[in-house]
């Protein structure tokens, strides 16, 4: 594990060798929906709320980039969602609803990604798409409501509002212009829980929550540097 922690700063430091840089910085819109016991798989439509955020984005060199984000967002889900054999689960009309909060780092590798500048310090336009993944964190309280006679079974006893996620993504990144350049991505984010929602116990317990993120970013060029010898 020490080799590996150790290998990571060596690697950035390899691909920022003679490399372009450039940091960047800009507004995320999108929608958020989640998967768990109220939401079927892949996902239900219906559940789509608006998201909305910020990234950060320092590109080490044409391929790879970091990128910093915070994101709020909605998830909503629903019994209705899913049908079930059992009448009486189909009776218990749960709906959940949260805010959600997500602060997280990836690491991106852009797989088309090419210099925007070549030695003499002329622009080029650039349109890649690419990977990314990363650790966050997520902040969601979910709000159960059901029956009033069921009301005494929320909160759960082992629910919580803080997870740690690992964040995954795909998309594209397209230069518009020498200093503005768009992102389109999608990505789903694993909890390690299944209190998402607010439910365990009281539905399927052996499944854990995941939601996610799809939208476009818009990002503004804030700096770049391009060779040991350029910068502007």
């Amino acid at each position: 594990m020490k080799k590996i922690v150790c290998f990571f700063p060596l690697l950035l430091w390899f691909f920022s060798l003679d490399a372009q840089r450039s940091t960047e910085a800009g507004l995320f819109f999108g929608a958020s929906n989640y998967m768990g016991d109220l939401a079927p798989s892949p996902l239900a439509a219906n559940e789509t709320n608006l998201a909305f955020g910020g990234h950060y984005r320092y590109m080490v060199g044409p391929k790879l980039g970091l990128k910093g984000s915070v994101s709020f967002g909605k998830i909503t889900g629903s019994d209705t969602n899913i049908p079930r054999a059992d009448p009486r689960q189909a009776s218990r009309r749960l709906e959940m609803e949260a805010g959600l909060l997500e602060v997280a780092l990836q690491a991106e590798w852009h797989i088309l990604g090419t210099s925007r500048y070549n030695n003499a310090g002329l622009y080029s336009r650039q349109a890649s798409p690419f990977i990314s993944a990363g650790l966050g964190l997520a902040f969601a309280e979910a709000k159960v409501s059901t029956y009033q006679i069921d009301k005494y079974r929320f909160p759960e006893p082992g629910a919580k509002s803080a997870f740690i996620v690992l964040p995954v993504s795909a998309g594209a990144r397209f230069d518009l212009t020498e200093a503005i350049s768009l992102s389109g991505e999608f990505g789903v984010r694993a909890t390690f829980s299944d209190y998402l929602d607010g439910l365990s116990a009281y539905a399927n317990p052996d499944r854990n929550d995941y939601y996610l993120f799809t939208g476009i970013s818009v990002l503004y060029l804030i700096d770049a540097e391009f060779g040991p010898r350029y910068r502007y």
